[in-house]
């Protein structure tokens, strides 16, 4: 009789596992491939819908699962700290990239994000090569992939910036290869490898840069229908050479002459030259093949320079995301037939928005302006003389002021007193929103509604200034043509996050999530261990079946 009643525990025992999953299989994908799109506004889905062809934008919302409210929840908003924040699920205040560029309390001097003067250049004699993680203080996804099977897993990051491959790559990636504008060709570092694979000599062996830049640049569809637009020629745009006036088309014999690639990354052609590196990668590494989960991530620059130097409303920004589009469907139906689409998960987001350009603005009557950070600084430097007896600052940088601590040391000064002072000077300056000293930003808690939250959560202890701000609504620091990004306002915090591929729910959502939430989502996904730094959560929306 007990020996009945065992045996029936256990059956019922059995069956509760399996109904709640707890004993099922553990399926995931064989490839992650994480999409960046550098300084793609969210509102481009909408705008450019029409025109987007069937496999590319569109095929990763309608079969996919879009977050149609996801944020960047700090500011800076900027390449670096975005491809960070991305794969490592926290924000700059974790992971201490702060900014593309920072300025360094140890040296005295600015600080590449992935400056690293250790390594050697692979692939060119250029300080193009000069690059690894190591400013990063946290793991990304792909590091947590390799620990958990053993180094087993192949990761690689692609893009024409070298932040952009080598951040979500992370610190143990098999490699990280980006683009030398000097010699139109994709390098890396000897953190990663101590020569080029074949395969990549083989790829840059094409002189696919020329092949491009010889093409031109013209609009893809004729320029009377792009109607999303502004006028193609304008008062608020900059091309990237002075020598041209920024309208269609646009030629490059002048630097293909000179053997300089770099004009590449301007053009949609980078977006092209990007993803035929992935889908080289993806076959010659034989990605999501193995036994172990792979992952490639993939961040398309050219967008952000375009939209630099074109700004938001420009056919320039139109054109090279109609292309991107059709560049997208190329990569989509690879993975099919390389990987299988019930093998591959893809996400895909963007690292930042961007602003109109507040010229624009300002002659449609819609308040913007500028900043001048050198005139700036040098207010500050002479308010600082005029009440402390010096001028106090070493540095004023990424909306950051940095003092000199060990002068207000030497003349008694109260650091705290002298922070505060400076924040409530800096209130009183045109254009200028918020501004906040160290000890605010250090030991006072804000809700995640508030800017006050965001330029926290962008700020180092360590790294950060001792005054942080922010400005008004489409107020930069930039010159009167093209825009940038950076600030605290959806225009630039409001990005796309798009999940497809295996085991992804078809659906969408309009509640607020953050962009730090994709890692721990991916992380759940292939049942390991979160990045050591993770502060976001896993997206309950795509685990709800």
């Amino acid at each position: 009789m007990k020996k009945i009643l065992v045996l029936l525990l256990l059956s019922q025992f059995a069956f509760a596992q399996k109904k709640s999953g707890a004993g099922a299989e553990l399926k995931q994908p064989k490839l992650v491939v994480g999409i960046v799109v550098d300084q793609m506004r969210h509102d481009y889905i909408y705008r450019y819908w029409t025109k987007y062809g069937n496999g590319g934008f569109k095929k990763l919302i309608n079969e996919g699962y879009f977050f149609r409210n996801a944020h960047y929840n700090y500011v800076p908003t900027y390449t670096g700290p975005g491809h960070a924040s991305i794969y490592t699920g926290t924000s700059p205040a974790t992971h201490g990239i702060i900014s593309n560029d920072w300025f360094n309390k140890e040296t005295g001097q600015m600080i590449y994000c992935t400056d690293d003067k250790a390594v050697t250049p692979v692939g060119t004699q250029s300080k193009a090569g000069l690059m690894s993680p190591k400013n990063m203080l946290v793991t990304t996804i792909g590091d947590e992939l390799k620990l958990a099977t053993g180094q087993h897993a192949k990761v690689f990051g692609i893009s024409l910036k070298d932040r952009s491959s080598i951040l979500p790559a992370g610190h143990s990636a098999n490699a990280a290869f980006w683009f030398d504008g000097s010699i139109g060709k994709f390098i890396s570092s000897s953190h990663y490898v101590n020569e080029l694979p074949a395969w990549l000599n083989e790829f840059n062996n094409r002189q696919l840069a020329r092949e491009y830049l010889l093409k031109g640049w013209n609009t893809l569809y004729p320029l009377n229908t792009y109607d999303e637009s502004i006028a193609d020629k304008n008062n608020y745009e900059k091309a990237p050479n002075k020598k041209d006036t920024a309208i269609f088309p646009y030629e490059y014999s002048r630097q293909l002459a000179a053997n300089d690639y770099e004009i590449l990354k301007s053009t949609p052609h980078g977006n092209t030259i990007t993803k035929d590196l992935a889908i080289a990668c993806l076959k010659a590494e034989n990605l999501g093949k193995g036994k172990y989960t792979d992952m490639l991530c993939v961040s398309f620059s050219s967008t952000d320079y375009v939209g630099h130097y074109y700004g938001p409303r420009s056919v320039e920004v139109e054109d090279v995301y109609l292309r991107l589009d059709k560049d997208l469907e190329e990569l989509l139906n690879t993975l099919d037939e390389t990987v299988g689409k019930e093998n591959y998960m893809i996400f895909l987001t963007a690292d930042h928005g961007a602003c109109d350009v507040p010229a624009h603005l300002k002659d449609l009557k819609i308040p913007g302006g500028y900043i001048n950070e050198e005139e700036l600084s040098k207010m500050l430097k002479a308010y600082c003389q005029s009440v402390f007896g010096d001028s106090l600052i070493l540095k004023m940088v990424n909306q950051q002021v940095f003092l000199n601590e060990s002068k207000l040391a030497a003349l008694k000064l109260d650091k705290t007193q002298v922070e505060h002072k400076l924040a409530d000077y800096l209130l009183g300056i045109k254009g200028v929103a918020e501004a906040y000293p160290s000890d605010v930003l250090r030991y006072e808690s804000f809700t995640d509604n508030s800017f006050k939250y965001l330029i926290q959560k962008g700020y180092n202890h360590v790294r950060s200034g001792n005054v942080a701000f922010s400005y008004n609504p489409a107020w930069m620091e930039y010159m009167s043509k093209g825009t940038t990004h950076g600030a605290s306002y959806s225009y630039d915090t409001h990005v796309p996050v798009i999940f497809y591929g295996a085991g992804i729910p078809k659906g969408s959502s309009v509640k607020k999530v953050n962009v730090v939430d994709i890692a721990p989502t991916v992380s759940m996904m292939l049942h390991m261990s979160f990045p050591n730094g993770t502060t976001g959560k896993p997206l309950e929306d795509l685990f709800s079946k």
